[in-house]
């Protein structure tokens, strides 16, 4: 406990940040698993019998797609079979900026914390000569912990970013491949 204490008022920033960062790392875990995305059964079914595929949820993105373009006959132009995947791949992405943010700001808050430590005790290093050590001790700490902090809390969300960026480009080539095998059995 003494560790948040001797964070200060960056404590409540940083720990916004941090809730911030599991909420969004495990709601998009969620969405973007198989059974709401593509499934392996799924692709291999498309592969194999083109777009009369039985028992497909519309909760998916996979029967999403091809509701999409089973009821559209507009759906069969390959652009714009392209831009409602684009549309479906933006919602995937949903909420990645909030991440890619905190990877950047989560550091600076704690450099931030660093800077206002070190400036409170050579602030009062300057005024009195007689300072007390424990005051020289917690702006250190303050220093420190806030540094530690920061990237305590960047590091994950650099890591879930990554993995979710990379988890929805593996998605958007599963849709792409999709996409040809529609247009193909079409034709």
């Amino acid at each position: 406990m003494d560790f948040f204490a001797n964070i200060g008022f960056f404590v409540y920033p940083l720990l916004l940040c941090s809730i911030l960062v599991v909420f969004i790392s495990c709601e998009r875990l969620y969405s973007l698993r198989k059974s709401a995305t593509i499934s392996e059964e799924f692709l291999s079914d498309l592969l194999e019998n083109g777009n009369n595929i039985q028992d497909t949820s519309v909760k998916s993105l996979a029967g999403r797609v091809l509701v999409f373009f089973n009821k559209n006959e507009y759906a069969k132009d390959e652009n714009l079979l392209k831009a409602f995947i684009q549309i479906e791949v933006s919602r995937l992405e949903k909420g990645l900026f909030i991440l890619e943010s905190i990877t950047a700001i989560a550091p600076l808050m704690g450099l931030l914390g660093t800077v206002f430590g070190l400036t409170d005790v050579f602030g009062e290093l300057s005024f009195s000569l007689s300072a007390q050590p424990s005051n020289f001790i917690s702006g250190i700490a303050l220093a420190l912990n806030t540094t530690i902090f920061g990237l305590i809390i960047a590091i994950p969300a650099f890591i879930m970013h990554f993995v979710l960026t990379r988890k929805i480009e593996l998605i958007s080539k599963n849709l792409n491949l999709c996409i040809e095998s529609l247009l193909f059995k079409d034709r």
